[in-house]
Order: C-alpha cells, then structure tokens, then sequence
C-alpha cells in the first residue's frame, strides 16, 4: 500500500506535535516493511532521510497552496491512504477515494475557545467538521478525548483508535548542560499561552518565595505575565528556548515540577517528569487523570489555594517525594513510542 503522511511538523519541532511525528514515524518506518511511504514537507527533514521504505517529497508552495501540491503529487502517483498527524485541510479536502486518517490532538477549540489562538481556532472550526465526514479514522492521544470526539461530534467510536504519547528515552535525552538555575526549584514545562495556566503558578510561586523555572515559549496573549515575570527575575526563570534532548537535565534538576493546565489532549511534560524521577503536581483537567494515574498529585487548576497547598505540601515533605518518584516512574514506563507506532500501523493495515 502506498501511503502518504504530511511530515512537516517534524521539521519545526522535536517537541509537542513536531515531537509526535517523528517519533511515531520513526517506528513505523523501523518496523513496516510491507507498505511504501511518501513523506511530504516544505523543507528538509534530515531525521527521516535514512529509511528505503520512504520517499521524502519536498514541496515548496504558499502555506496554503501546499495542500493542494500535496493532493494533486499524491494523486499522480496513486496514493491509496493519507495520513495527517497535525493539519485537518488535506483530508477536507481529498478525494473520497484515498482512504485518509487524521489525528485529532485536542479540542480545545471547541471546549475553551477563549483559552486557544485565534487563527488556530478558525482554522480548525472550518476544517474539523469536514475532514471528520472525509476521513475513514481518527486517531486521538487518550481516552478522554475520544470521548470528547464522539460527545461533540458524534463522530462513530468504531472509527477511533486511541494512541497514547511517550516520554523519550533516558538515552535519547542523556544530554547534561550546564544550567545556570537556583539550587531548589519548581519546574514546569509550558508555554505561557493562557490555557497553560502559568499565570497562576507564577503567582503561587511568589507567594510562597519559592524559585520557579519555565521553560516555553512566550505563546499568545501573555504581555501582562511576561511583564510579572520580567518583574520578579529573582525568583522566575523564563527559558523560552531548549533542546529537547536537554530537557531531562531540567527536569531532574527541579525539586518539584508543576503543570497546572486547564485542558490538555494529553499532556506530555508530567509524563516525562514522571520519567526522569521528578516529583509531579499536575491538573486534573481534560486527559490529564488519565496520564497521570497515582504518579502525581492531582489539583484542580481553577483553585489557587489548592494549587498553593500542594507545592508547599510537597516541597516540604521528602517522603512523599520520594513515593512519588517511584510511583511516576512507574506510570510513565506503561507509555512507549514503539507502542503508539504499533498502535497506528494497526490502523493503517486495518483500512
């Protein structure tokens, strides 16, 4: 079978979405060697380039004209099943007969519009619905938008098939910088868009004098944060750029990590805390009880007391930290890329 996947992602980014990508593909391409893969991107992605099962097909067109090159080269070289892990306007708009699977990360545009990007949000109320009646499965990243996909779209749960992230390899991140932070610290991993919540954490942080690391980018709609934080330099560090295999380094430097989200599709930074033997104060929101599981201690993000309450609880007790060392290790080693890529290669020889 002949398929074909819009890898662009994975050239912009090792983390989120882009992070996604090249990890599931990278397994699939490892272990399939029965169907022939076209790889679509608007640059070049070296991490990808090794495998003879693959063809990498470098398309440069306006943003949005970049689809319709994709769909008519796919169409010229009888694509029979289109793959889209990140973008919904491909599968809106092949024909019927490419069988096509999309993954649907969240749907916060659709449950917290107030807390999503504008032109993201536009985009995914114009195309969601469409690519939805098009595609012939979706994939989500856990059960709790699975549900959410069937309650707000009644899209048939046959169709679904749930594939849960993974936390890299202590191999793969092994890298140790040299980090120039406070010897105890929080830690949280996010960017500062409003959904993330970070607002909250930085207040909690400054109530209880507390060092507090953020590593992410400055995101949408946070001038007045960026000015608190910028404000506070003796207890806030604002990282906005890091290697993804220099991210254990950080997490297993912070005392305690924090991720008080309001609404994740999954929510890969407590899992990788979790992996890298930090202590982990999560939301409960969205999926996030789910990835978690006993390996964190779970709060609910629109209380900042309780938010409060749970740092200054952890960070003075060593007990519960080391419990829930070993308990979030635990959770995190039921997660695995090679499992998430089993898991979609299913899908693919299913359809």
């Amino acid at each position: 079978m002949k398929i074909g996947i819009d890898i662009r992602a994975a050239a912009e980014a090792k983390t989120g979405k882009g992070g996604y990508v090249l990890h599931v593909l990278k397994e699939i391409l490892a272990m399939d060697r029965k169907n022939e893969y076209v790889l679509y991107t608007n640059r070049v992605t070296a991490d990808l380039a090794a495998f003879n099962n693959s063809t990498i097909k470098v398309i440069s067109a306006h943003p949005f004209l970049w689809h319709f090159a994709v769909i008519k080269d796919f169409l010229r070289r009888n694509g029979e099943l289109f793959f889209a892990p990140t973008s919904l306007i491909i599968p809106a708009f092949l024909p019927r007969k490419i069988i096509s699977i999309i993954t649907i990360h969240d749907l916060v545009a659709f449950l917290h519009p107030r807390l999503h990007e504008p032109k993201a949000m536009v985009l995914e109320h114009l195309f969601l619905r469409l690519a939805l009646r098009k595609s012939s499965a979706a994939i989500v990243p856990s059960e709790n938008t699975k549900k959410d996909l069937m309650r707000l779209f009644s899209y048939p749960e046959e169709k679904i098939t749930v594939t849960p992230l993974a936390p890299a390899s202590n191999t793969e991140y092994s890298a140790s910088p040299k980090l120039d932070l406070p010897k105890d610290f929080i830690l949280t991993v996010a960017g500062l868009e409003p959904r993330k919540n970070v607002a909250a954490l930085v207040d909690a942080a400054l109530e209880l004098n507390k060092n507090l690391v953020i590593v992410g980018g400055k995101g949408w709609k946070s001038g007045a944060l960026q000015k608190k934080i910028s404000v506070n330099k003796k207890y806030i560090t604002h990282i906005t750029h890091c290697r993804p295999e220099d991210l254990t380094a950080f997490y297993k430097s912070a005392k305690i990590f924090v991720f008080p989200s309001i609404y994740e599709g999954f929510g890969l930074p407590p899992l990788e805390a979790m992996a890298a033997g930090c202590p982990v104060i999560c939301s409960n929101a969205g999926s996030l009880k789910e990835v978690c599981g006993d390996g964190a201690i779970l709060i609910d993000p629109t209380n900042p007391q309780e938010l409060k309450n749970a740092i200054e609880k952890l960070w003075n007790d060593e007990k519960l930290q080391d419990s829930l060392r070993k308990k979030g290790f635990i959770q995190a080693q039921k997660f695995s890329w090679k499992s998430t890529a089993e898991k979609t290669l299913q899908v693919f020889n299913m359809l």
